[in-house]
């Protein structure tokens, strides 16, 4: 029995490394050649397929339904990629086995140690027997099962990276307004050490400027335009940054 991963990334080629070593036999597929691992000319019986590719792709449906019918034996789909909520609903309404979401989770320059400790949230729309429950939970060790695709859609989005962004975004407006006031960021901010430390409700974060592939793309996810503030606080620290680079 042979998994697959679609997309050898770097959420897949994780994944890759982490089935591997927990005995899976692997097969990596990417449209990049130089990334694909394991391919072979001859047939394989797939048990698990694994989606890796970007959530946001507008052809993301597409191709796992191509993936699916090349692939015509595997037991399951796993969507481990940040996709628009309703998207695993929508892949079930065309597919006839069972679509898992289950949205990867970690920081990438420690994206392996991370899918280690992590527990594994999956949630499927369909009921899905013991066997293919223990299949996956051999995989993964730690797995919680949630009560539907979207809330696993909406939970990588809502409680991981968007939140991490308000995060972000408290201080930097708090970082501007010590500009502002000729204070001292990390001294004004040793008020709050001992509250978080009892309480644990007051983290102090980097006011960086939130740049990469997660936290502000993934609110185009999304239909809220309330969240839209977070990249809106992130563009008027940008701007406060170039405004005073002496600072």
């Amino acid at each position: 029995m042979t998994d697959v991963v679609l997309g050898m990334g770097e959420v897949g080629s994780t994944l890759f490394d982490l089935l591997t070593m927990r005995g899976c036999n692997c097969i990596g597929v990417d449209t990049n050649a130089i990334r694909s691992r394991n391919q072979t000319s001859t047939s394989v019986t797939t048990e698990l397929i694994h989606i890796c590719i970007p959530g946001d792709i507008a052809m993301f449906q597409s191709v796992v339904l191509e993936c699916a019918n090349t692939y015509k034996d595997a037991q399951a789909i796993l969507v481990h990629s940040t996709v628009r909520p309703g998207t695993a609903a929508s892949l079930q309404e065309k597919i006839n086995i069972p679509i898992i979401s289950s949205p990867a989770r970690g920081v990438h320059r420690r994206f392996l140690e991370d899918m280690q400790r992590y527990t594994k949230f999956v949630a499927t729309d369909v009921d899905i027997d013991q066997n293919l429950i223990s299949k996956i939970e051999d995989r993964f060790k730690k797995v919680h099962w949630l009560s539907s695709t979207k809330t696993a859609e909406f939970a990588k989005i809502l409680t991981d990276t968007t939140y991490y962004g308000w995060l972000i975004n408290y201080a930097q407006l708090t970082k501007i307004i010590c500009d502002m006031e000729g204070m001292d960021y990390d001294e004004m901010w040793s008020f709050a050490d001992e509250p978080h430390q009892f309480l644990g409700n007051r983290p102090k974060m980097y006011p960086g400027i939130i740049g990469g592939h997660c936290v502000i793309p993934n609110l185009a996810l999304i239909d809220y335009p309330e969240l839209k503030t977070v990249g809106d606080i992130n563009d008027i620290f940008r701007k406060h940054l170039s405004q005073n680079s002496n600072l």
